[in-house]
């Protein structure tokens, strides 16, 4: 064959791939704005399937009736509830944030006071002063710059936080638009992707139902047990009759990703400050509360509801789930699991393969 013949269709071939490749990007891009509802869909289309099934064989196998019931029935139960606690959630970081606002004019907060105010407190406070004032530096003049500096920070953050929840129930909408159609065409899609997965049928099988285990089990597991720390914790939150229990209970579930250190993010300053301020009583209840009701969640529930339902050991799961999390966002606590998982199991079908003996020469 002539070397220009040869060196034509490399050329073609090279042009189409780029040719696909830019496509792929444009789409990409295209898609982009909507990549977290159409996860976020898939996930709870995944975890309810069963129930859409059963759902669709009472309505005579009627996909598009089927798909909008149990689009209705996820707003009912799902949504509904979570737009509520985002309103409660965004009326508090008001209060939250006109509270800092008066600290800042003022200079001082009452509370704050009261703690600085506390015997233990106190002897250290004239120590430090005094040292300062030997040194020339004036410790209280200090102290309040460094305040104005710190509520400025979060009288930035609370005003994010609430441009952010309006930008969340936009995505919440979009996830119900979508998981819709995930529900009505999502067989169809799952089948032709994985028909053009070249691997052998009996791996195809197992990154099926990895995918499935994985997602249910990260979405059950950890992101459940998450909202239920979160609700036990704002409940303490409000009887113990500290302000703002709906924004503690949500930084609660969000510190419930992070290892070792954990929900103790939020309850721990809570209780050295009911104790510090005098209401011992509410201090030692909320800390046997958060130790042993929302550190319980933790240790039973989680380990419960995902064991046996993966193949990833829990410490290598929320290793995951919180990489996942800082890599891709709130979507990546699912992701980061998945991926590790089906890595596994990618290395362990090409073990197997390298361990086989080979095959006998006809």
């Amino acid at each position: 064959m002539h070397p220009m013949l040869i060196d034509r269709k490399l050329m073609v071939t090279l042009t189409a791939f780029a040719a696909l490749a830019g496509a792929i990007y444009l789409l990409f891009r295209i898609l982009e704005p909507f990549l977290p509802a159409i996860g976020w869909a898939s996930v709870l289309a995944i975890v309810t399937y069963p129930v859409y099934l059963r759902l669709r064989g009472l309505l005579g196998g009627r996909d598009g009736l089927a798909s909008a019931v149990m689009t209705l029935a996820v707003f009912a139960v799902i949504v509904v509830p979570v737009v509520a606690l985002v309103a409660l959630l965004l009326q508090e970081l008001l209060q939250a944030e006109q509270l800092l606002r008066s600290a800042t004019a003022e200079g001082k907060l009452a509370s704050i006071d009261a703690v600085l105010a506390h015997p233990t407190v106190k002897d250290w406070v004239e120590r430090l002063s005094e040292m300062a004032a030997a040194a020339g530096i004036d410790l209280r003049e200090r102290s309040l710059a460094a305040a104005r500096a710190v509520i400025g920070l979060l009288l930035g953050g609370l005003t994010s936080t609430a441009a952010n929840l309006f930008g969340f129930l936009f995505q919440l909408f979009l996830v119900l638009v979508v998981l819709f159609f995930v529900y009505r065409d999502g067989p169809a899609a799952e089948r032709t992707f994985w028909s053009g997965v070249r691997v052998g049928e009996g791996t195809r099988e197992t990154l099926r139902e990895t995918v499935a285990g994985m997602v249910s089990a990260v979405a059950v597991g950890v992101v459940v047990t998450a909202a239920v720390q979160g609700i036990l914790a704002g409940v303490a939150f409000w009887f113990t009759g500290l302000p703002s229990p709906v924004l503690f209970g949500a930084l609660t579930i969000v510190s419930a990703f992070i290892p070792v250190v954990g929900t103790a993010l939020v309850w721990l300053p809570a209780v050295a400050y009911l104790l510090l301020t005098g209401h011992t009583t509410q201090g030692v209840i909320l800390a046997v509360w958060s130790v042993l009701v929302v550190g319980g969640v933790d240790n039973v529930l989680r380990p419960m509801l995902m064991t046996g339902r993966t193949g990833l050991p829990l410490p290598l799961m929320m290793m995951g789930a919180l990489g996942g999390l800082i890599a891709f966002g709130l979507f990546g606590l699912v992701l980061g699991p998945l991926l590790i998982a089906l890595l596994l199991v990618l290395l362990e079908r090409y073990r197997a393969q390298l361990s086989a003996p080979p095959a006998e020469a006809p």
